[in-house]
């Protein structure tokens, strides 16, 4: 990344700001500004980028074991939750506001999709995870979830994988000694198959470029997308953090959702805690721990100490892509359609009161018409990816 997420997160309200100076109802869309950002909503490579803090998340065998792992009940304290349990059907997640765990026991929040996760660099809800290898370790050890133990994943291990492991990590798994080696490389393995799990490609894509090719001609209003990419980039200012390839600036945003759980303060609570755990992309279990890792999360430092306050009630910009398949929506699961979500964004989010800190500047009333919300809504349905 060329600049740290919390920063990027300031300037994304300040890009979102001058999109929303820069024009007005009645000039041309799109405009120069408009036409730059639609141009970079093109889909993402069919691989993810490689995280060098992983060495072995794009081999073949390490995504093999990772695959039987992710789907084994067996690794959970209880015996009957697995990682496919929060991650199963198209959208890779549940479709109620939280899932279960062991023991009849609720998540705190909505299990986020795992469908492209391997283009993210900050994971969970409230960003305390920096890598998808070590935010597999967290339901793996969560007594809410898996309800897991260094003790119980080397028994599993050396029961039904121990020639796998020793042929990619190079000891049985008896023979590791070191807990935290053990649960690393067990996050890389996840990790591995997880970033198998590419779902792009989507009507999406070829509406914006079919309208760019419009807007080339002088034909844009006459073009089917015209209303719902207007929608999308102008008059709903959804690009102002659903944008890129991933159609998410993956940064953390106060977009005014109801929360007054225990963990509401979000990213502004979890950010510091990711920074002393040693799973960490900086830490010792990171196969890439200096350099550019090490110098992100000491800006993460500084904004936390310089910017703290206006990251209260932040949570993580999810990607839109495959987003029709993944309801119900929002971190607290609480919004079941998309023409919730529009409606929640459309009023500016929920009064004050009902979340921790202040919403972005960025939120505010749309007044959108029905024409409008129907197009945006539309829009949305399009970026589902083929199936594999």
């Amino acid at each position: 990344m060329s600049r740290h997420p919390l920063r990027t997160w300031m300037l994304t309200g300040a890009l979102a700001g001058s999109l929303a100076l820069s024009c007005t109802s009645e000039e041309p869309f799109p405009n120069v500004d408009e036409l730059e950002l639609l141009q970079s909503l093109h889909s993402p490579t069919r691989t993810p980028p490689k995280d060098p803090t992983n060495k072995y998340g794009d081999l073949p065998a390490a995504a093999s074991l990772g695959q039987r792992l992710f789907k084994d009940p067996g690794l959970s304290g209880c015996g009957n939750i697995s990682c496919q349990s929060c991650h199963d059907g198209e959208g890779r997640s549940v479709d109620t506001p939280k899932a279960t765990g062991c023991e009849g026991q609720l998540t705190g929040r909505n299990p986020p999709s795992v469908l492209n996760s391997g283009y993210s660099t900050w994971f969970m809800w409230d960003g305390r995870a920096d890598r998808l290898w070590n935010q597999a370790l967290l339901p793996l050890l969560s007594t809410v979830e898996m309800a897991s133990s260094p003790t119980l994943l080397r028994a599993r291990l050396s029961e039904l994988y121990a020639e796998d492991y020793r042929a990619l990590f190079g000891k049985l798994p008896s023979e590791e000694t070191d807990d935290n080696v053990l649960l690393a490389n067990f996050g890389k393995a996840i990790a591995a198959y997880e970033r198998t799990l590419v779902r792009n490609d989507a009507t999406f894509d070829q509406d914006v470029i079919r309208f760019l090719e419009a807007v080339q001609a002088g034909k844009a209003e006459s073009d089917p997308a015209y209303l719902g990419l207007k929608t999308f980039v102008r008059t709903g200012q959804c690009a102002a953090c659903h944008k890129g390839p991933s159609l998410s600036d993956d940064q953390f945003h106060n977009i005014g959702v109801k929360d007054l759980s225990d963990s509401k303060r979000g990213v502004a609570e979890a950010a510091g805690k990711m920074l002393g755990w040693p799973f960490n992309s900086a830490g010792p279990y990171s196969d890439a721990p200096s350099g550019v890792e090490s110098s992100r999360l000491q800006r993460l430092s500084s904004d936390l100490q310089e910017k703290g306050p206006e990251l209260e009630g932040a949570y993580k910009t999810p990607t839109l892509r495959n987003v029709e398949l993944t309801a119900p929506y929002m971190h607290t699961g609480e919004l079941k359609t998309l023409e919730d979500v529009v409606e929640l964004y459309n009023k500016g989010g929920e009064p004050a009161g009902n979340y921790a800190g202040a919403v972005s500047k960025t939120i505010k009333p749309l007044d959108l018409s029905k024409e409008e919300k129907q197009a945006l809504v539309k829009v949305l349905k399009s970026m589902t990816g083929a199936a594999k």
